[in-house]
């Protein structure tokens, strides 16, 4: 629903302890994928990611099989089984899961330009909950083209569908968000160290259940602004984002006062600063301005940003920490989005070209326009990761996730296991 930019820009790939501790992953992505999450909505804060980020490294057609089963303790984060059984008639909190994902992955960098993407379907089914069992896709296709040091643009069309967050929805409501979002943008160097970057989006999500219709979602957003960026890599810039969400289906919300549209306008610094070989600090500190004609009570002006450190201990040792305030996506029928401030600690150790550990803690406080409710968040998770050959993953993630809310029934404490398999051919 709501987006934040966080451009960093890239340094010359070269040998770094760095990149090799703690990098590695990320730069599998590749540049496309990274652009297109900048444009989506942003996700609740999580705890390690999982599983861990992976592809294939070499260019070409493959195909990718992912097998993932889960266990949550407290699948819809309700305080018990009485305030299951007074919302949805069941007293069970706990269910596993298991998902098989399918598909391809292309990467094609050319001599002209980059073109990469993925296409994927996924199969979800629940031991207890079956109503939540669905089938999902995961469909992306972005170009790059570059013309170091002058300009730089891309283009990128996705679509997604997976089941809402069912935190959100406190229920077994199979309600399988489909979210379309078309984007370019690109770089202009202007004059000596000085560049101009310009990025535009349109985003349109549905939901599937009757009952979420009305938070239905268009979107537009465009943002651009000059950046300075020195012979070492190190960059100061400036972005100024503007978006523009609508609800097309409002009326349909049979309780509650219905937002029917929203505007919203970011000023931002963005700074990048590193040695080149141990750490390096990257953030955005801005003010956002987010006005809903049809529900003032939702306007928000205040300060949001991020921080984030990283330092390459040893070779194979990284630690990181996060400090952020942002806006979030909370569509009930009191409220359409929290604000969140927290901060993360992380740590990785590469135990062996083979062995992957990482370990993650976040606190985080919420609180919800239009409403009185605080929370407070606290979780922590360990992933270990074994990669036996090129193209095949195992991982495994122990979380615990612990809220605090002083509305009824909202504090709950959460415990997750899970295990992942992941093979490209």
């Amino acid at each position: 629903m709501l987006l934040s930019p966080s451009h960093v820009p890239r340094r010359p790939r070269r040998a770094q302890p760095l990149r090799d501790a703690l990098l590695r992953p990320i730069r599998r992505l590749g540049s496309g994928v990274a652009a297109l999450g900048l444009l989506c909505a942003a996700l609740p804060a999580q705890a390690a990611e999982f599983p861990p980020a992976w592809a294939p490294d070499t260019p070409g057609l493959h195909p990718v099989l992912r097998l993932q089963h889960t266990c949550s303790s407290n699948l819809f984060g309700l305080s018990s089984g009485a305030a299951a059984q007074r919302l949805f008639g069941d007293t069970q909190l706990s269910d596993c899961w298991t998902t098989a994902q399918g598909g391809l992955r292309f990467d094609n960098d050319g001599a002209v330009g980059r073109l990469h993407g993925h296409a994927l379907v996924e199969r979800t089914q629940y031991n207890h909950y079956r109503a939540l069992d669905f089938t999902g896709h995961d469909v992306s296709l972005t170009y790059n083209l570059d013309h170091t040091p002058h300009w730089s643009a891309y283009a990128s069309a996705s679509d997604r569908a997976a089941l809402q967050d069912l935190t959100i929805l406190q229920a077994p409501v199979l309600d399988v968000v489909r979210k379309q979002v078309v984007s370019a943008g690109g770089m202009r160097r202007l004059e000596g160290p000085f560049s101009l970057t310009a990025d535009t989006a349109l985003i349109r999500i549905r939901n599937a259940a009757a009952s979420q219709r009305p938070y239905d979602m268009d979107i537009g957003l465009v943002r651009l602004g000059p950046r300075y960026t020195s012979a070492a890599g190190n960059s100061v810039g400036y972005v100024l984002s503007l978006q523009q969400g609508r609800y097309p289906n409002a009326a349909m919300q049979t309780s509650g006062a219905p937002l029917a549209d929203y505007h919203q306008i970011e000023n931002a610094a963005q700074f990048f600063w590193s040695d080149a070989a141990y750490w390096q600090v990257s953030g955005t500190a801005g003010y956002m301005q987010y006005t809903a004609p049809s529900l003032p009570s939702l306007d928000f002006h205040g300060a949001v940003g991020d921080v984030e450190a990283k330092l390459a201990v040893t070779g194979k040792t990284a630690l990181g920490m996060k400090l952020y305030r942002k806006l979030m996506a909370y569509n009930t029928l009191t409220t359409n989005y929290q604000v969140v401030t927290g901060a993360q600690l992380n740590a990785t150790w590469d135990v062996d070209a083979a062995v992957r550990l990482g370990a993650e803690w976040t606190r985080d406080q919420a609180f919800f326009p239009g409403t009185t409710r605080r929370d407070n968040i606290q979780g922590g998770a360990i992933t270990l990761a074994y990669l036996p050959r090129p193209g095949t993953q195992l991982a495994l993630l122990l979380g615990r996730t612990n809220r605090s809310s002083n509305v009824v029934d909202a504090s709950y404490v959460n415990r997750t296991v899970s295990l992942n398999l992941q093979q490209a051919f």
